[in-house]
């Protein structure tokens, strides 16, 4: 363990967002990694690539988003029958159904948040490029870590090909010009990410004139936006990008026991209630989602099935079991499997985005399966329990400061 300075703590200085451990960053070279000694979080993983890299793939993302948005996605034929789908077209007949929250909901992850964090990106890099004030791109970057697990275009291509093996069976497919624009969207917002060194643009867009605290200023405290530490106490301002600054997130157990509690409750609902009716020749069958991964296994879609056994039952009911163990032993004061539980964290943070694939398909089958009486989709209350899942247990994890199960380690740190 590093001790913490006694004197204004320098850039290098971070606090390790899932033990609370402060550390001194050691000086790395591009494509080296800093972990925590404690728990091995990556504290700085410094990118090889400098910035134009990902400002050049945002820029070609931003493109492939104006394609995606105005060109139609899919066509299809049935019973003599056209249909054409824009990416936009499943929301806005889910609203127009009734499930105004579910259409809402896939309109934002999959349309305005996209947006706004290719947005974000974009004017930072290009801030940067053409000296723009740094006090206000500081406060556009910020948003830009908290916005990125809502920008879910991986996730509904994969829905996407969960309702194209549908549609394929049943009518006459043709993809269109919006599908291989978000394809590139994904790949190129993939990269864009994977090129993007954060800590480096927070460090171009520190104040060069900045003046440290003073060392009686308060205790130690970091930033969650930038990870910056300052002396200091809970409602001051960051020093480096102005964000309020909280020695332990606000009310995290209590926020995360209602989202937590509430995931719970639907979760019943959202497996035993229909999440989607087909209607096909004037006869409606309604569909759970074990009943659709029943009849993907039975025609042989054995890997799809997998796929949204995994995404749509496994994958809420971990992160339930996770999260209320994790809240459990932290409100009890456990210091046991601190490191265990520190992975669990990560794995369920990273996982949760992808239990939304069952909410796609419904929503691309909405889009292009409205012939009436002959062939028609339309979504049930499972689909918005599920939603309401999904949202709930993101909200969960997000609320949850894994710092706490640290803090009731009483053993001496070596």
């Amino acid at each position: 363990m590093t001790t913490p300075p006694l004197a204004p703590p320098d850039d290098d200085w971070r606090e390790c967002p899932h033990c609370g451990l402060f550390s001194r960053l050691p000086h790395i070279q591009p494509g080296m990694v800093a972990e925590c000694p404690r728990c091995d979080q990556t504290l700085w993983r410094m990118r090889r690539a400098t910035l134009n890299f990902p400002l050049a793939c945002s820029l070609a993302a931003g493109l492939f988003y104006l394609f995606a948005l105005i060109a139609p996605m899919l066509e299809v034929d049935a019973y003599g029958r056209f249909s054409l789908a824009r990416i936009e077209t499943g929301p806005l007949r889910l609203v127009e159904a009734g499930w105004g929250l579910v259409g809402a909901l896939v309109f934002a992850v999959t349309l305005v948040l996209p947006g706004l964090k290719l947005a974000i990106m974009l004017t930072t890099l290009l801030g940067l490029k053409f000296h723009l004030p740094k006090r206000w791109l500081r406060g556009i970057f910020r948003y830009y870590a908290p916005i990125t697990p809502w920008a879910m275009i991986d996730v509904y291509l994969l829905g996407f090909l969960v309702a194209y093996t549908r549609l394929a069976g049943m009518f006459s497919v043709r993809l269109d010009t919006a599908l291989y624009a978000l394809i590139g969207l994904m790949l190129a917002m993939a990269a864009a990410d994977a090129g993007l060194d954060q800590e480096i643009v927070w460090r171009a867009l520190d104040q060069p004139d900045k003046t440290a605290p003073s060392a009686q200023a308060g205790g130690l405290i970091s930033c969650d936006a930038c990870g910056q530490v300052s002396n200091g106490e809970t409602g001051d301002l960051c020093r480096r990008c102005d964000a309020p600054l909280f020695a332990r997130k606000p009310a995290s157990l209590s926020r995360a026991w209602a989202y937590t509690i509430a995931a719970a409750c639907l979760y019943i609902p959202a497996n035993l209630y229909p999440f989607m009716d087909l209607t096909s020749l004037a006869h409606t069958q309604s569909y759970t989602i074990m009943g659709g991964i029943v009849e993907l296994a039975d025609v042989g879609l054995w890997p799809l099935a997998a796929l949204v056994l995994f995404a749509s039952i496994a994958i809420p009911l971990l992160k339930l079991l996770g999260m209320g163990y994790m809240l459990l032993a932290t409100q009890f004061c456990s210091g046991h499997m601190l490191q265990g539980r520190t992975k669990a964290y990560r794995i369920i943070d990273f996982i949760g985005r992808w239990s939304m694939i069952d909410v796609f398909m419904v929503s691309i089958l909405i889009a292009l399966v409205h012939f009436g009486q002959f062939a028609n989709v339309r979504a049930n209350v499972g689909a918005i329990c599920f939603a309401a899942v999904v949202v709930l247990t993101m909200f969960a994890v997000n609320a949850f400061d894994p710092r706490l199960m640290w803090d009731n380690d009483q053993e001496p740190e070596a």
